[in-house]
């Protein structure tokens, strides 16, 4: 169970610095002071790599910031421009990346036995469940073409693999 606080945590971390590059201060300074009030104090990033979170300016250092954790492997594959149009070229979100990993590590969290975080994973898993059925109606509603990248956005909630099994997390 304390895996999953501290993954929500670190992702919450990770969210905050990613959002505070799109908006916010210019001046690094009011950045730093703002970011300190709202990363948590909790998770495998704290506090190691809190000065380094706090002083990031774009997307690529915060992938070094993250470097030698598990995340860094999750941020590599993140849209890295700075402007819009390249960030939306590429597929993956730093939204859909924290999907992905969460999904895995939900998945895994049965393997662990009977305990509490068998319930918290279930519940994460069902959650995404349902923001997937949602999201396949809205695009249904819409009536959007299948060729659309929108449709490729569905993130399976059950990811356990033969491999994660025997230790390749």
């Amino acid at each position: 169970m304390s895996d999953f606080i501290k993954f929500e945590a670190d992702c919450q971390t990770i969210q905050i610095v990613a959002n505070s590059l799109m908006v916010g201060s210019t001046n690094s300074v009011n950045r730093e002071m703002d970011r300190k009030k709202y990363i948590s104090k909790v998770g495998y990033l704290y506090p190691e790599r809190d000065e380094r979170l706090k002083s990031v300016t774009d997307m690529r250092t915060l992938v070094m910031a993250v470097d030698g954790t598990p995340y860094h492997a999750m941020l590599e594959n993140v849209a890295m421009g700075d402007d819009r149009n390249e960030a939306e070229s590429n597929e993956v979100t730093i939204d859909d990346a924290m999907q992905q990993e969460a999904s895995r590590r939900y998945s895994m969290g049965f393997e662990g036995g009977f305990h509490v975080g068998c319930f918290f994973a279930y519940m994460k898993l069902k959650e995404l469940e349902i923001k997937n059925v949602t999201w396949l109606a809205e695009l249904v509603q819409m009536q959007v073409s299948r060729n659309l990248p929108g449709w490729n956005k569905f993130i399976s909630p059950f990811q356990y693999h033969l491999n994660d099994a025997q230790g390749n997390m």
